[in-house]
């Protein structure tokens, strides 16, 4: 067998998706034991060419359905780059597009060796295949599993066998793997833009990320009880990095809940500030006696009477004790008579 090469296209699905109804449809339980949240929205697919086989593979539905196809092609001694540019040029022709439709920064690879390689032929198809000439092998370590071994490759992995269902197996795996990162990563940018943005927005960025963490988000997306399927998608989905890329999105979908609740404690708080101040603020209801100022103007003039009562009676006392009773007595009546 040739060592082969295959290189992952995530679709951009703004310009370009699969066809419903493309290739041959491959049974997902059969290729990889997924849980059933995740085999009843995945779709795989395979069409043979006379040079390349393309893969299909769509995980999750909308709004978070990830699609890729992946070529899979004979290691020519081209270089990286006039292979990339071959298997562009083939998708871009079978999806009937004539403009860039996948990511640029999810064009990985998964190299399949025959087993019982050399060390020296182990290394010059790697350096083929990623164009390197020193390739990077510091961290690398291989995993037996049955008949075959993997190996995590930075931007991808290496595949050891001869069984192209066990490798098909390993391609459907590091494609969920990579559907994963592209939504976990997009989801996390959602949420901290939605910081600024509020309202609605807000509201609808954390309950899609609360949902996509319920229906699809697994540690591990292999049914426990397939141990082989289990640790090859544990060890070759290391190179993604995963664990902390989900780590940083639920930190965000933690933080923007704490955010939240901090905001609606304000919120209350400047609320019953408010009420307060209208309340300390409001005019009394209560009425007030409408003769109040008359009452009050009433006993003033009464005072004022009584004080000059009280002078004449003194005038006439003071008259009398001198003898002078008469003039006093005449005032006096003068002032009673008066209106």
């Amino acid at each position: 067998m040739d060592t082969k090469v295959a290189l992952f296209f995530l679709l951009d699905s703004s310009k370009a998706t699969t066809p419903q109804n493309y290739g041959m449809q491959l049974p997902v339980e059969k290729v990889v034991p997924l849980y059933d949240s995740l085999n009843a929205t995945s779709r795989f697919a395979k069409i043979n060419f006379p040079d390349s086989t393309v893969y299909g593979f769509s995980f999750f539905k909308k709004p978070f359905q990830t699609e890729m196809l992946v070529v899979l092609r004979d290691l020519n001694h081209g270089g990286r780059k006039k292979f990339e540019a071959q298997c562009s040029a083939q998708l871009a022709k079978l999806l009937d597009v004539n403009e860039p439709f996948h990511y640029a920064d999810y064009v990985h690879q998964a190299l399949w060796l025959p087993r019982g390689l050399q060390k020296e032929e182990f290394l010059s198809n790697l350096r083929m295949a990623t164009g390197e000439s020193e390739p990077a092998l510091e961290g690398v370590t291989r995993k037996y599993i049955g008949d075959n071994w993997v190996m995590n490759y930075r931007r991808g992995y290496i595949f050891g066998g001869k069984s192209e269902t066990e490798f098909c197996r390993s391609l459907a795996l590091y494609g969920l793997g990579l559907a994963y990162h592209r939504q976990l990563s997009l989801m996390t940018d959602r949420l901290a833009q939605s910081v600024e943005l509020g309202g609605d927005q807000l509201n609808g960025a954390k309950l899609d990320g609360y949902r996509f963490s319920s229906h699809f988000l697994f540690d591990n997306p292999v049914r426990p009880a397939h141990t082989d399927v289990f640790e090859s998608y544990q060890h070759i989905s290391k190179g993604l990095h995963l664990d902390q890329v989900e780590a940083q999105f639920r930190k965000k979908l933690e933080d923007l809940a704490q955010f939240v609740r901090i905001k609606r404690s304000r919120d209350q708080i400047d609320g019953g500030w408010v009420e307060r101040f209208r309340g300390e603020n409001r005019q009394p209801t209560e009425d007030k006696p409408k003769n109040t100022p008359k009452t009050i103007e009433s006993k003033s003039g009464s005072s004022g009477l009584l004080w000059v009562l009280l002078l004449v009676a003194g005038l006439v006392a003071a008259a009398g004790y001198l003898g002078l009773a008469e003039q006093p007595l005449g005032l006096l009546r003068s002032l009673l008579e008066s209106p």
